[in-house]
Formats: structure tokens, sequence, C-alpha cells
């Protein structure tokens, strides 16, 4: 179970720098048959994630960050 660290009437209007500082070392990946479009999707909603790229293994990716600072990745194998 993911679960984040306030209710949502309790979420501070800014993360807390000290308790998210080591967020960034870990990323979640989930398959998502169509990046690009899941890109636009998160664009038009204000979310700020990478362009889709295909990586040297072979699977097209795009990363964006949660409230929290954890990593989120989509990935599918590029075609």
């Amino acid at each position: 179970m993911l679960n984040t660290a306030y209710e949502p009437e309790c979420r501070p209007p800014s993360p807390d720098s000290t308790r998210i500082a080591a967020h960034a070392d870990m990323t979640l990946f989930f398959g998502c048959r169509d990046v690009d479009a899941a890109y636009l999707f998160l664009r038009s909603r204000g979310i700020s994630a990478t362009e889709p790229k295909t990586a040297p293994y072979g699977m097209r990716q795009l990363f964006f960050r949660d409230p929290d600072g954890y990593g989120i990745c989509f990935q599918w194998a590029a075609p």
C-alpha cells in the first residue's frame, strides 16, 4: 500500500525539505502502453514531466515526481 504522509486537509503548502531529502533515490516504475499520451495528459494538468525518451535497452519512458518527491516512471517497450 502506498500512502501519503498527510491527510488532504493536513497537507502543508510545500513539502518539508528535510523530510523528503532522501526521496530522490527511489523511483516506482509502471507499465503504460501509450507513454506519449500519458505525457500530454500530465503536462495538460500542470505536472512537470520529462519528455518521453527511448532508453538504450528499448523502453520508452517518461519521468516525474509525486508531491512527496518520489520518482515515478511510466514505461513500455518501444516498437
